[in-house]
């Protein structure tokens, strides 16, 4: 009779999608109204605030999902694409020699010797903003302009762009010395900028504040109504804690140290105006019951709702910034939503981009080596730029 083999147990992928657990328990459902023991129906306001107390829970998981993929494909991008493009960069630097040596012989025309002349310095530049000074050396000895005069250039381009776009001159006396042209004309630019639309700003304030005092709208008096009581609830959670959280009333040195991490927790929640998590903190020392809330007057849980709203726009706007920053670190395109998933195909498809280019790089310095192939591998870059120029 034959054995058979025992069969392997896979490996766990520690990136793959999570499934979702069955009815977390969150700071959101924890405060959620049920209409009490009797099961009375809830009021508009109360089913409101429900809706937003769900959506807030919903916003702090996505943001917390996104930051744990962050986290979690940071290091691994690095370990897989950094050595490709150390690789990278080594052949360009060959591939820089190896112009440099065939520019040096006879046996090329006039534009042949300048464009490869250009490719060399092309290739240069680009090491040399990597730190490679034998590189910026190299383009600078072969370069009809070195790189700080490239850079000055460019410097004075963009500063022309920002003072049409300012109408006005930039102030360069207030920057560094120390710094490069472009990066000390784009720091006074974005100075210029941000104090325009400080003034744009500043204006429009006052003219909305001009507007207002002169002759305010139902609507507007409402609004600021709403939003000075949502901002008396916000200090009266907060102070109700703080009475009863204050650390120095505690002889106890254990009670003492609980309340002051508890105390540094309401400290934290109020100034980042956050009512959910002050009322869970309520919940957690016993101060009030989740169904105390059906007690209060309408006016006092509309007030609330509302500060709950603007924490769940602030939330959307986090998640949005996020999503954002994390689709331009990993490359993905616009279209792709940023999931475990998604970022493992996004690394196997640059890791194979990039040995595809390590290879046909490879081919290049090959092709270069002698004179016949040195002009075809010259022709096919110059039909590319072509192209891509046309593009």
């Amino acid at each position: 009779m034959k054995k058979t083999k025992a069969k392997s147990k896979p490996k766990p992928d520690l990136f793959a999608e999570a499934a979702p657990a069955a009815d977390p328990v969150t700071p959101g459902s924890a405060l959620r109204l049920d209409g009490g023991k009797g099961g009375s129906r809830l009021s508009a306001g109360q089913q409101r605030f429900n809706r937003l107390l769900a959506k807030i829970d919903k916003l702090e998981g996505q943001v917390t999902e996104i930051k744990t993929l962050a986290d979690a494909f940071r290091p691994l991008y690095q370990s897989t694409l950094e050595p490709l493009r150390g690789e990278h960069r080594a052949l360009m630097r060959r591939m820089a020699l190896c112009l440099d040596e065939r520019l040096q012989r006879k046996g090329l025309s006039p534009a042949q010797k300048r464009d490869g002349l250009e490719i060399l310095c092309d290739l240069c530049e680009t090491l040399a903003a990597f730190g490679d000074e034998a590189m910026a050396a190299l383009h600078d000895q072969r370069s009809a302009r070195t790189l700080r005069q490239k850079e000055q250039d460019q410097a004075a381009m963009m500063r022309s762009m920002m003072e049409d776009a300012l109408g006005r001159p930039l102030d360069m006396q207030a920057q560094d010395d120390s710094l490069d042209p472009l990066e000390a004309v784009l720091r006074a630019g974005h100075e210029g900028l941000h104090e325009a639309m400080q003034a744009d700003e500043a204006e429009r304030e006052a003219a909305q504040a001009r507007r207002k005092k002169k002759n305010p709208t139902p609507a507007q008096i409402k609004a600021g109504q709403e939003q000075e009581d949502a901002d008396t609830v916000l200090r009266q959670v907060y102070r109700q804690l703080a009475s009863a959280l204050h650390p120095d009333r505690e002889r106890d040195p254990a009670e003492h140290q609980r309340k002051t991490a508890l105390m540094s927790e309401a400290n934290a929640a109020y100034a980042k105006q956050d009512l959910m998590a002050l009322l869970h903190l309520q919940l957690r020392i016993a101060q009030a019951d989740a169904q105390d809330l059906l007690q209060q007057p309408e006016e006092r849980i509309a007030a609330m709702s509302r500060l709950l709203k603007q924490q769940a726009a602030e939330l959307e706007n986090e998640l949005f910034a996020r999503q954002h920053h994390l689709m331009e670190e990993f490359d993905l395109e616009f279209y792709q939503m940023p999931t475990a998933a998604t970022l493992r195909r996004q690394l196997e498809l640059q890791a194979k981009e990039l040995k595809e280019e390590l290879a046909f790089m490879e081919a290049d310095i090959a092709q270069v080596q002698d004179d016949a192939g040195f002009k075809r591998w010259l022709k096919a870059q110059l039909k590319m730029s072509r192209e891509a120029d046309y593009f």
